[in-house]
């Protein structure tokens, strides 16, 4: 090839051609990106009714499989009313039937469009781009928290799903200067928030507790759910259980949802589905916290109270931490299937 030269440009290859002098270049035929939305041949309408002031809210919407569609849903793609890309992340996914897509919805949207019909599209899911913060330990190591105390680890043995969970194992007492060793910590920065995900102790702590949710906002510490001596518990000066008849044992996992609404001050609380109760929103030191508060960052904190014996482990897998919007937008498929461009 005397008038050519190939590069290798993301994993892609372009070919680029060299004229000869006084010839006249042919046109460039319209190429674009495996995720570009010219490569997908269909299109679906998604009405979106209650729409939310609340920028890129993490919505949940069942899509059923339509014709044409990768039987994975793997070629899926989402865009506003301008084309922009709405990032989007696939779970619960049946072959051919249906999945549960999460979408970070634009402020306002009252329409959407689903792009699809590519047979080599790759899978675009990147919940990292949907959620505040997402951890399904997944990735075989702790690269998506800003910190990460030596005590913390990924490890295979107890796991809710998949292949790993998260292990914060303490087994030195709990001394002031080895108080980081037992903490996880991720930025968030959000006002009123939704913390999910399946936890899980070893041991109950001695006096405090073995497995800590927090929301940080600077130096204050909100303390939104705890186990400790066989309680589902929160913390605001003192210790307080969400219900006498919530207990917890060790060696269970547990679904955790707590929704920490700072414009009504209010926390409520979930476990495996059971409204536990609520409680007023109050930092570690019994203030309240004022409807404005940003959360800058996510911790989980292992056992504040091992004395003797085995390690306390305080196990995580599945966490999702993710904007709160009192009103809920609910997704359906709008119009017909159409041709990509003609509907």
């Amino acid at each position: 090839m005397d008038n050519g030269w190939i590069f290798l440009i993301g994993g892609a290859v372009v070919l680029l051609l060299i004229a000869p002098a006084g010839a006249v270049p042919a046109p460039l035929a319209n190429v674009t990106s495996a995720l570009a939305p010219e490569n997908f041949a269909q299109e679906q309408a998604i009405s979106v009714a209650n729409p939310s002031g609340v920028d890129g809210l993490a919505v949940a919407f069942n899509a059923t499989h339509l014709p044409g569609m990768r039987p994975d849903f793997a070629d899926i793609r989402f865009v506003d009313r301008n084309g922009a890309a709405i990032p989007h992340w696939t779970e619960n996914v049946t072959d051919g039937a249906h999945a549960r897509i999460w979408l970070a919805l634009p402020a306002g949207a009252t329409a959407i469009t689903m792009l699809y019909g590519n047979p080599e599209a790759r899978d675009a899911s990147d919940p990292d781009a949907v959620f505040l913060f997402f951890e399904d330990y997944e990735r075989g190591d702790l690269s998506r928290w800003s910190f990460s105390g030596k005590n913390a680890v990924v490890q295979p043995g107890i796991v809710r799903d998949g292949a790993y969970a998260g292990d914060i194992n303490v087994s030195e007492p709990d001394l002031r200067h080895l108080a980081n060793n037992r903490v996880c910590l991720a930025n968030i920065s959000a006002g009123p928030i939704v913390i999910e995900g399946d936890f899980r102790v070893s041991e109950f702590g001695k006096w405090c507790g073995s497995g800590y949710l927090q929301a940080w906002s600077g130096t204050d510490r909100l303390y939104a759910f705890h186990l400790r001596n066989g309680s589902m518990q929160h913390y605001d000066g003192i210790h307080r259980n969400f219900s006498a008849d919530a207990r917890a044992e060790t060696d269970t996992w547990y679904h955790v949802k707590v929704i920490l609404d700072t414009q009504n001050a209010t926390e409520d609380a979930w476990v495996d589905g059971e409204h536990l109760g609520q409680a007023p929103l109050r930092f570690a030191d019994g203030t309240p916290v004022p409807g404005e508060t940003i959360f800058t960052d996510f911790a989980l904190i292992g056992s504040s109270a091992w004395d003797s014996g085995d390690p306390h482990h305080f196990y995580a897998d599945n966490i999702v931490v993710r904007r709160f919007s009192h009103v809920e937008p609910v997704l359906s498929y709008g119009s017909d299937p159409g041709v990509r461009g003609q509907v």
